[in-house]
């Protein structure tokens, strides 16, 4: 009997809107295969058959309409706010991700060099000396989640502005799990607060938690180890909680690429309003 091919992929609606998410995000090919086999294993999945498909929709990684001019327009646009501390990989990944525009790395980059080209040069991260990797492993997603606070836009003494972050990241995939920003991020029970919020909308536990051991985490981590007890796989709870220095911590990296490509910008315009007398750090309606 011939073998039959499964041509329902070609009326799926959520599949080719899946297509265009994963291609905007820039993602690559295995990486999308990952999904669509997890989501879509009704169909037949190969680096072929994924092209194949990618081009019945008309869906392809670069737009080869989109013009000079609105690469420019919208580069010159970030550059005047927030996106000035972006390099231009950042940048190119801002484009396709928020102004849908399909563009190359290389396109980005002579724009930006027209348009910046001091500051794109002083934005380079290979021009500072950069530390030696160490070696990191980790059994997937899920398996370690890594809790820290973030100060550096609180100011002298961490009491110049109420900007105190506190977040939470996947050591495996380093996606961003949660991430807070309030007046404080040393209140045990808030931080406490944050973290039973997240448990409670992604009904996920990861199977270690890692995080310094300051005041603010003692009450999330006796709430990791109680839930944990009820875990067969897990023989003592209290082991599932792992301490060790924030300097360790795989979140610290994301906290350098935050500084790096958005948090000088908004710290500048903070202290223009110190300096000129628009904020009083001891006025609590200012705060």
């Amino acid at each position: 009997m011939a073998y039959r091919r499964n041509t329902n992929w070609e009326e799926d609606g959520p599949l080719k809107a899946d297509f265009e998410k994963y291609v905007e995000q820039d993602l690559r090919r295995t990486e999308i295969l990952d999904f669509l086999k997890r989501d879509y294993g009704q169909y037949a999945w190969s680096l072929s058959s994924l092209d194949r498909r990618l081009r019945h929709f008309g869906i392809y990684y670069t737009n080869t309409n989109v013009t000079v001019g609105e690469v420019r327009e919208a580069v010159e646009k970030e550059i005047d706010g927030p996106g000035k501390c972006l390099g231009y990989r950042a940048m190119q990944k801002k484009l396709r991700q928020e102004y849908h525009l399909k563009v190359p790395r290389d396109l980005v980059y002579a724009v930006m060099t027209d348009v910046d080209s001091d500051g794109l040069q002083a934005r380079a991260f290979g021009n500072a000396k950069k530390k030696r990797k160490g070696k990191f492993s980790t059994m997937g997603a899920n398996w370690v989640h890594s809790f820290d606070g973030h100060d550096k836009l609180m100011g002298y003494q961490n009491s110049t502005f109420p900007l105190a972050i506190y977040g939470c990241i996947d050591t495996a995939s380093r996606k961003i799990l949660w991430l807070k920003i309030w007046v404080s991020n040393s209140d045990p029970q808030l931080i406490g607060y944050w973290y039973l919020e997240y448990l409670f909308e992604s009904k996920v536990i990861a199977s270690f938690m890692r995080l310094d051991k300051g005041t603010e985490t003692g009450t999330i981590a006796t709430m990791h180890a109680y839930l944990q007890q009820f875990n067969d796989a897990v023989s003592e709870p209290t082991e599932t909680v792992i301490y060790g220095p924030s300097t360790s911590n795989q979140i610290e990296r994301w906290w350098r690429e935050l500084h790096e490509r958005m948090e000088r910008y908004f710290k500048e315009h903070l202290r223009r309003l110190l300096a000129e007398n628009h904020y009083d750090p001891h006025n609590e309606i200012d705060r």
